[in-house]
This record gives C-alpha cells, structure tokens and sequence, in this order.
C-alpha cells in the first residue's frame, strides 16, 4: 500500500501527492470524458455538458464529505476538543478529503439536485440527464474505490480467506484497528482483512460494462439507464457493507448474527446490519421500485 506517493518541498513546506487524490482525480476525468462524449452523440452541446459535469463535480465532493462529517460527527468533535497544542489542525480534519472520507450516497444526493435544476434552466430532460451521467459516474466510482484501497480506508473484516490483505502501519486500515487495539503491539501490518474496496471496485465495472450493454436498447427511455444504476449499486452496495471492518462509522440499528455471520465467514460478534450505508441502500432501492411503478403508471395511462 503506497497512501503517499511521493512529497516534494515547496518553500518551507512538504506537500505530499496522496494515492487517494490522484485516483479519485483520474476517476472524474475518465467519467467526465465518457459523459461528454455520450453527450455529444445525443446531440447535446459538449461545452454545456463539462459545465454541468464541472458543478456535478463539485457539488458531489461537497455533498459525500459533508455526509461523511455528519455520520463521524463524534470521532471529529473529540479530535478537535482534545487538539491540545495542534487545535487548529484537528479542528480542520473534517475539509482534509485528501486522506479519505467520502460517503457516496451524500455526494449522489446533493449532485442530483444540481443535475435537475441544471436541466431544468437548460430545457434538458433529467431523465436524459441520468442516463448520461451514469455510465460515467459507475467507472468514476470504480476508480475512487481504488483510492480507497490505497489509502486503506473503508476497509473490511477479518478473514482466513486467502485473498486477505494485509494493511501496513501507516494505512487507515492500521490506525484504526490499532487505535481499537485490535493488532498486537510491535506488529507492522493488520491481520488479513476482506478487500471490500476492490469487492466495490470490481462491482462498479460490472455495472459500467453492463450500462454500456442495455444502452442503446434503453435510449428510447429516458431515466431507464439511472434507474438500473441506482438499483444494482445498491444491491452491490448493500452486499459489500455486509463485509465492511470500519466500525467507527457505526451502525444505525445493531444486529447481531452469530450464524449468519459465521456461514459468510465474519467474525460472529461483529454485527453486520444496518449501516448506514445500508439504510442509503434500502433508501435507493426504494426510489427505485416507486420510479419503475410511476413509469408503468404513466405508460398504462
């Protein structure tokens, strides 16, 4: 695991590339180079399309990290009240997206109301506007989850599986199980951990390829793309949280599963619903199941 790259000097400061960034930056471009070029197929006007993708950008980041600060909310308010001397820099944790924390489903919230009033002053459909962007943001997604491999963050519970990974001292993964006292003292790496990062990577590619499939068949029905986006990353989603170790996000309602947990090879004192991410799952699913009832409605009317 490299979190930093490399550190270069800049006056009297380091300034560190971290992995996380760079691929959440190398995720965005190739997902806004795929939305403009759908965009200009369908005849829309390309410069139109980077400024929506600019604002959809932004406004994503902004959404996902403000989601992440309200779900860790105690873990920032302790960090900022015990600074001591450093005060100012734990305060400021919470803007430090560089070092990981976004929350995907906060990003999809606030990024989908910029993309209805965008395509409402434009004339745009929406519906037409999610199928754009859904491809798009299915590769960019894969890509940030790579970041969070890197970096460590959102990582997994233990296993014996053989496709484990270890995490190294230095890895979000190490702090935060160290800080629980969950490794040894003196041990170097974490033990054997589900690779949930690459669980959800690899999903996000599966549902990209499968996008590009149904597309054409779809485009005569706009919103029919998003819908299925919606729906099977929230099914991925749901799954990959199943397996999910960073417990300092917490649970909204703890179930305990012994047998389930120990049929799927978890720790059985772990609980492995509802998350959060769950919750945001259940919640997606549902948009999607009423979106598929209004649509037969409509087409039935």
């Amino acid at each position: 695991m490299h979190p930093v790259l490399f550190t270069f000097p800049l006056g009297r400061r380091e300034v560190s590339l971290h992995s996380y960034g760079l691929l959440i930056a190398v995720g965005l471009a190739i997902g806004i180079a795929v939305a403009h070029r759908e965009g200009r197929r369908r005849g829309l006007d390309g410069g139109r399309v980077l400024d929506l993708a600019f604002w959809l950008t932004v406004s994503g980041l902004i959404g996902s990290r403000l989601a992440y600060g309200l779900v860790n909310a105690r873990d920032f308010f302790h960090a900022c009240a015990d600074g001591g001397g450093s005060r100012w820099h734990d305060c400021t944790r919470v803007f430090q997206v560089w070092e990981g924390g976004l929350v995907f489903y906060g990003g999809v919230a606030v990024a989908a109301a910029v993309a209805f009033f965008f395509a409402r002053r434009e004339g745009w459909s929406f519906g037409d506007v999610g199928d754009l962007f859904a491809p798009a943001l299915a590769i960019g997604h894969a890509f940030g989850r790579l970041g969070c491999f890197a970096a460590g963050c959102c990582f997994g519970k233990e296993t014996l599986s053989r496709w484990g990974v270890a995490f190294p001292r230095g890895s979000v993964a190490f702090d935060v199980l160290e800080a629980q006292s969950a490794i040894p003292p003196g041990a170097g790496e974490t033990p054997p951990l589900h690779p949930t990062q690459l669980y959800e990577a690899f999903g996000e590619l599966a549902i990209f390829a499968a996008l590009c499939a149904l597309r054409p068949r779809l485009r005569r029905r706009p919103g029919m793309l998003l819908i299925v986006y919606l729906g099977l990353y929230a099914i991925l989603r749901f799954v990959v949280e199943i397996y999910r170790g960073d417990l300092l996000r917490g649970f909204l309602i703890a179930f305990h599963t012994p047998r389930l947990a120990a049929w799927l090879g978890l720790p059985p004192a772990e609980p492995i619903f509802v998350s959060a991410g769950q919750l945001g799952s259940l919640l997606a699913l549902a948009a999607v199941v009423v979106a598929l009832i209004r649509r037969r409605e409509a087409t039935t009317a």
